[in-house]
C-alpha cells in the first residue's frame, strides 16, 4: 500500500508542472542545443528565441494600435455596410479594475458627425467595439 502512494507522488511531481505549464499559456526560454555538424566533427551552438505577443492594454492603448496600423491614420468601424473613419476626440474614464467594462469614446468622423463608440474590454483587453450614438442619438434611428 505505501509503495502505491510513493509511486503516485513520484508520478505527480512530474506531471503536474508540465500540466500547469502548458495550461499557463507560459512561453519557454530561449535554448541552446549543441548539433554535430557532419563535415569534421565540428560543434555549432543554435540559439533558439521564442517572441511573446504583448497585446495594448486598454483602449487608449488599442486605439493607437489600430490608428498607427491603418494607412490613413484614422480609426475604422463599419456602420450599414459603410466604412466610417473616425478621428478619436475624448476617451471617458476607464475601469482600474479586472472583469468587463464598457468604455464610450466619443469619436468624429469625416463627414462631420460625433459618433459615440462603446469599447468593451475583459481584463485590460478590448473585446468588441459598436457604434452607441450618432450625433448623440441612437444608431437604429438615423
Amino acid at each position: 500500500m505505501k509503495t502505491r502512494i510513493v509511486i503516485a507522488a513520484v508520478v505527480t511531481s512530474f506531471i503536474t508542472p508540465i500540466a500547469f505549464g502548458q495550461m499557463s499559456g507560459g512561453y519557454s526560454q530561449p535554448q541552446s542545443q549543441p548539433q554535430q555538424s557532419s563535415t569534421g566533427g565540428q560543434q555549432k551552438t543554435t540559439t533558439t528565441k521564442t517572441t511573446k505577443t504583448t497585446y495594448p492594454v486598454g483602449v487608449k492603448g488599442y486605439l493607437d494600435s489600430q490608428i498607427a496600423s491603418s494607412k490613413d491614420k484614422k480609426f475604422h468601424v463599419a456602420l450599414n455596410g459603410k466604412d466610417l473613419a473616425l478621428t478619436p476626440i475624448k476617451i471617458h474614464e476607464e475601469g482600474k479594475g479586472s472583469g468587463k467594462a464598457t468604455v464610450p469614446v466619443e469619436m468624429k468622423g469625416a463627414d462631420g458627425k460625433t459618433y459615440e463608440i462603446d469599447f468593451t474590454t475583459s481584463n485590460g483587453q478590448v473585446t468588441d467595439a459598436r457604434i452607441g450614438k450618432v450625433n448623440g442619438k441612437s444608431p437604429s434611428s438615423q
